[in-house]
């Protein structure tokens, strides 16, 4: 006699085993763009799972991005508690009726605008990254998006890097024509990885907002430090 829940037991193991249905498939099969094998595409994947936005990091060799549209996606206030064990970053809560309990502890907070964009590589698969700029670098940027030669910040390409250390510190932007790709070795974002990467872009909900008794208490624990 069947067992009914044996029935569902096997069908269960074949839903859930479709590496073993594959073996009689085609050997020739195209490859999956979605699906990818290799620890640099785990990473990948990794990620562009993160809840988390993952941030473009400037470096002093030269990186070519491409800003994903013409304006920033967030500007907000950030504090830095240096020193601190776990978490160091808390959004400002500045428009807190009853004041930002940070703020008022003494620690003065940093503007932040962040942008999207993506890396230009031959190498690796494309992300959506945050490239976020303080308050010297914005009105630069604005610059050249209102600039009739080099804007809006999404019609080109830009070649960035640092020089500097510390308060020190500088971001270089240079424009990079689509045309004149081929002089860094790089081909430009065809029109599909374009769709992909815009659908992807980040907006302010990425943005974790600390709520007021979270920051009571890295207020008090500052307070208690000093």
């Amino acid at each position: 006699m069947s067992n009914r829940y044996d029935e569902i037991e096997d069908d269960e193991q074949e839903i859930a085993s479709p590496i073993k249905a594959k073996q009689t498939e085609a050997v020739d099969a195209p490859t999956s763009k979605t699906i990818k094998r290799g620890w640099g595409a785990a990473d990948r994947v990794q990620e562009a799972a993160s809840p988390y936005a993952q941030r473009f990091k400037v470096t002093e060799d030269t990186q070519v991005i491409k800003f994903l549209e013409d304006e920033p996606y967030a500007s907000f206030r950030t504090h830095w508690i240096d020193g601190r064990q776990g978490q160091k970053s808390f959004v400002c809560l500045h428009d807190d009726p009853n004041g930002c309990p940070l703020c008022n502890a003494g620690n003065r907070p940093s503007t932040k605008f962040a942008f999207n964009i993506a890396v230009l590589s031959n190498d690796e698969e494309p992300l959506v990254k945050s490239f976020e700029v303080g308050v010297r670098l914005i009105d630069q940027l604005k610059n050249f998006h209102l600039d009739p030669r080099q804007g809006p910040l999404s019609k080109n390409y830009w070649a960035v890097s640092k020089t500097g250390k510390g308060a020190q510190t500088q971001t270089i932007l240079q424009m990079v024509r689509e045309r004149d790709l081929e002089e860094w070795n790089l081909t430009a974002f065809d029109e599909d990885t374009m769709k992909v990467l815009n659908n992807n872009a980040y907006d302010p909900s990425i943005i974790k907002i600390p709520t007021r008794a979270e920051l009571l208490e890295v207020a008090t624990d500052l307070l208690d430090a000093q």
